[in-house]
């Protein structure tokens, strides 16, 4: 696209520059009425019996300025950019030696006095457990029999409105890269068209979400209700009594004696010694540089666009005025000097 917009331009440029000036009274071009193509000077023949002079116009003399166009290019422009260095903070610990002492576990052997029971015997009557059976009054339901309705469950389909995607197809351009092998541009270019499935809306459809359980009456059945009581007695269990069945020798605790008894190991901590370890103190703040500053030198494409310059063709340029639609004047040489310098940058 931008290759054939230089070329229009130029055609234009070409078309301005060769096309013969309009006939006297009609249209004109515009830089017929500039200051860099002088009017035509009247010129009286001599003529002893002609009392009036008619003007003639000299032949038309070649334009010394034509406008021009000079095509679009790249350039292709380098700066310097700094980098800064890259600091970060770190904590770094602080050690110092430290003396423990060493300790040593150390068992002494204890004793403690203690009463030894003295015991004699005595006779003791002994007695025996017999079980004696208890009664109680109890209540016992009276039953009777009635009639109760009988449920069971059924599914019953549940259905709700549910939104159903529509989809339509439409072509969508295929792009690939392409470098231009005198540029050395690269521009996307269509290749070809797929066909791509898109949600163009949707619908509303009634489905089928699932089932709800339902019970309902589908008979009766007898039932066994209790309609009330009425008092029994019964055994309810048996209760232990103690009577005296005869006597036993029994020994008994008749005083104490003192005595001394070895009661354990006492166990104590001593210290052996001393030893020397490091101990961090504390941390301080250090700056370490990461990556250092560094200067990079960065190349960057600008597009120059193209631009209409006024040419002066046979005259200095700073003797002409730029042409109506330009804002320079160049000579001849500046010109072809500067569509060269843009083709070689294409």
């Amino acid at each position: 696209m931008q290759r054939a917009l230089l070329g229009f331009f130029a055609l234009c440029a070409t078309s301005l520059s060769f096309a013969p000036p309009a006939a006297a009274g009609g249209l004109r071009w515009p830089w017929e009425d500039d200051d860099c193509c002088p009017p035509c000077a009247p010129v009286c023949a001599p003529a002893p019996c002609a009392p009036v002079c008619a003007p003639v116009c000299a032949a038309p003399q070649p334009q010394p300025c034509v406008p021009q166009t000079i095509p679009a290019c790249v350039e292709v422009r380098t700066r310097t950019v700094e980098r800064p260095a890259v600091i970060c903070q770190v904590q770094v610990p602080k050690y110092e030696e430290v003396s423990h002492p060493v300790y040593e576990t150390k068992c002494t052997p204890e004793y403690r006095t203690v009463e030894t029971p003295v015991y004699e015997t005595r006779s003791v009557p002994v007695y025996a457990e017999r079980c004696v059976a208890r009664y109680e009054s109890y209540e016992v339901p009276v039953y009777r029999t009635r009639q109760v309705p009988t449920y069971a469950t059924r599914s019953v389909p549940r259905y709700e409105d549910v939104a159903v995607p529509c989809y339509a197809t439409r072509c969508v351009p295929v792009t690939q890269p392409v470098c231009d092998p005198c540029t050395g541009v690269t521009r996307m270019e269509i290749c070809g068209y797929r066909n791509e499935t898109y949600e163009s809306g949707s619908q509303t459809e009634r489905r089928l979400v699932g089932y709800d359980s339902e019970q309902y009456e589908c008979g009766s059945r007898e039932e066994c209700y209790q309609d009330g009581t009425e008092s029994r007695q019964r055994l309810a269990g048996y209760d232990r009594e103690q009577y005296e069945c005869g006597t036993r020798e029994e020994c008994y605790q008749s005083g104490t004696r003192s005595e001394q008894v070895f009661a354990g190991n006492r166990t104590e901590v001593v210290q052996t010694g001393v030893r020397t370890e490091q101990r961090c103190t504390g941390y301080t703040t250090e700056e370490r540089v990461l990556q250092p500053a560094r200067s990079d030198v960065v190349s960057e494409r600008f597009v120059v666009p193209a631009r209409r310059v006024t040419v002066a063709i046979g005259v200095p340029a700073n003797e002409v005025r730029p042409l109506a639609g330009t804002s320079e004047v160049l000579t001849q040489a500046e010109f072809d000097a500067a569509v060269a310098k843009a083709a070689r940058a294409q």
